[in-house]
């Protein structure tokens, strides 16, 4: 569990990196480092929703499970 906490603060700490690297490109006029930010953006992301669901698979699965229900007893009239 430790290493996936280490991983979703390392892609968090990128996702902000690379908004902060693409407004200062599309500031600057650099349309080039704007593209690499937005399409390594969409890569972490697309990881961290990854990591989110094996966490949310492997922490609880007691709760992935449908609650029980009470059955009806069928009463067989005879």
């Amino acid at each position: 569990m430790k290493k996936q906490i280490i991983l979703n603060v390392l892609l968090n700490l990128g996702i902000v990196f690379l908004i902060m690297s693409g407004v200062a490109a599309y500031k600057s006029g650099n349309m080039l480092i704007l593209g690499l930010a937005i399409a390594i953006g969409v890569v972490l992301i697309y990881l961290k929703m990854v990591l989110l669901k094996y966490v949310r698979n492997q922490a609880k699965p007691a709760l992935r499970t449908p609650p029980l229900t009470k059955q009806k007893k069928n009463k067989k009239t005879g």
